[in-house]
């Protein structure tokens, strides 16, 4: 590199005295005190105490004005000193300001300190604005607040976070975002499953699944919308044009009542006109009554057994899990982009291709319709107004024969389906199964979930805030009342502990799961002022 034109002009001579005063100005840095000199009513008090000589020594950072009731404070080599137009400018230091730190600074129940230490007999004592701290060498230092520390408590907490539900696998927001950005459903589903990859099996292909529609009822309507049903009672096949209410027996069976006469066995089986099970009539469909959250569900494929579990009804619908059942899965809007869209129909099928086999004992059934596993509306999905995409997207995931699924696109990990889990979005980074259920999976870690930030995301959640009353924050951890909050987390943001303080100094802790739960926040990637 040529030199510059400033290096040609300077003589040697002039050059070394450069040199010199550089070396004089950078040989001895200044003291450390020297940039921060103290001024007003702490300068005052800190000249009275000694200066830099005296108790609290030297200033080892400028004075800040940011505390509550416009207070400002500095710090000292050996202590602080605090004001407030209210309190005067006290300084502490010691024990004492070692106990009034654990208790909170001006924010806990002591508030700002209202005198300088002082002896009291063989205690040394500091009064405070809601009470005092005593120290003997015996007992060390302890706290006494007034009866006005209460008033002291916050009103309320402010809870910030990021995310909509558990965090853990596919961000569906985040599929959002990576379709936005032109990225494939095979690119998206092996980011969010870390090392898993996108496969097509010809097994399972044609299987039919047992979805969970209603439990914990004792009785349940079942109706045409048009056309017919019949029940299976035993050996009796009793068709029907309109309403069929079924209740439960003492006796352990359930009985279905069809006008004016009832029909008993240990299960009851409700097939409809234009079904494969009821074939060469027209379609129809039928309503079960309170399905879907209380509402009636409608379901045009399949079968429904009805048998009792835990002494209450428990109807299930057998339909076929690539034809009949991914079309009314309803996880993701219908005018999402085809690659989302696409993304969620394979980690849908994948999620219920793993859930096949023997039906759980607690539901007798392979999933449930709901969040458990899946939300499944059935025909009111299938058959939606703009559901049209979403058919597409799963129909574009298989290949047919048909009326036959002959193979389908899943995730697989070394060979094996993997648990495809997802959750609405995480909010910067997905959670690991370690994190959250307490077990690792070595394709459910950590990743970058960015993309359910972006703009083209349109993620409702990518940061939200609630508010949560000083009485509510105080029942979830069993307090009288909660002072201040102190709140753990791993790499990905997920809390995992909270740390309640009373005023009194009590504390009580949750896991992060646990206060989720009893304040109903959307993650478990929160913060708490």
């Amino acid at each position: 590199m040529p030199a510059s034109p400033f290096v040609k002009a300077t003589t040697p001579a002039l050059a070394a005295l450069l040199i010199g005063l550089l070396l004089t100005l950078f040989a001895t840095p200044p003291p450390a005190h020297a940039a921060y000199p103290t001024s007003g009513a702490i300068g005052s008090l800190h000249k009275t105490l000694g200066g830099n000589a005296g108790k609290l020594g030297p200033a080892t950072g400028p004075q800040r004005c940011t505390l509550i009731q416009k207070g400002c404070y500095q710090s000292f080599k050996n202590g602080s000193i605090h004001w407030t137009k209210a309190t005067g400018a006290h300084a502490t230091w010691g024990a004492v300001r070692t106990a009034w730190k654990k208790s909170g600074w001006e924010r806990g129940p002591l508030g700002y300190p209202t005198s300088n230490e002082y002896r009291s007999g063989s205690e040394i004592r500091q009064k405070f604005q809601h009470g005092r701290i005593a120290w003997t060498a015996k007992s060390g230092a302890k706290i006494t607040p007034t009866k006005t520390a209460k008033a002291a408590a916050p009103s309320s907490f402010t809870v910030t976070g990021s995310g909509f539900g558990h965090g853990v696998g596919m961000s569906q927001y985040g599929a959002r975002g990576m379709a936005a950005a032109g990225k494939s459903s095979t690119q998206i589903l092996e980011h969010y499953y870390h090392s898993a990859k996108v496969t097509t099996t010809s097994k399972n292909a044609d299987d039919s699944l047992r979805v969970q529609l209603l439990t914990g009822k004792k009785s349940v309507t079942v109706t045409p919308r048009s056309g017919h049903l019949r029940v299976k009672a035993g050996s009796k096949t009793i068709e029907s044009g309109a309403k069929v209410t079924i209740e439960r027996t003492s006796s352990g069976t359930v009985q279905a009542k069809i006008g004016s006469k009832s029909y008993a066995g240990a299960k009851l089986v409700v097939e409809w006109q234009g079904t494969r099970y009821w074939k060469g009539s027209a379609a129809t469909t039928v309503s079960v009554s309170g399905a879907q959250n209380g509402a009636s569900g409608t379901y045009r494929h399949g079968r429904l057994e009805i048998g009792q579990l835990n002494k209450t009804l428990n109807v299930i619908n057998v339909l076929k899990l690539n034809k009949e059942y991914l079309p009314g899965i309803a996880e993701m809007p219908a005018s999402w982009q085809s690659e989302a869209l696409r993304s969620q129909a394979i980690a849908s099928r994948t999620y219920a291709y793993r859930n096949l086999g023997a039906p759980k004992a607690a539901c007798g059934c392979n999933v449930y319709d709901e969040v458990a596993s899946q939300r499944f509306l059935g025909w009111n999905n299938e058959n939606a107004k703009d559901s049209g995409p979403w058919r597409k997207a799963v129909a574009a995931t298989q290949t047919a024969s048909g009326s036959t699924v002959k193979a389908a696109r899943v995730i697989t990990y070394k060979g094996s389906l993997i648990d495809a889990v997802y959750s609405s979005s995480a909010g910067g980074k997905t959670h690991s199964a370690a994190e959250v259920w307490g077990s690792p999976v070595p394709y459910l870690v950590s990743v970058d979930d960015s993309p359910s930030k972006y703009a083209s995301a349109k993620n409702p959640n990518a940061s939200w805030t609630v508010t949560v009353k000083q009485a509510a924050m105080a029942k979830a951890f069993g307090l009288r009342d909660v002072r201040s909050l102190s709140v753990s987390k791993t790499g990905s943001g997920l809390v995992k502990t909270v740390k309640a303080t009373s005023m009194a100094g009590k504390t009580a802790s949750l896991t992060g799961a646990q206060l989720r739960t009893k304040l109903t926040l959307k993650s478990p990637s929160f913060s708490v002022k």
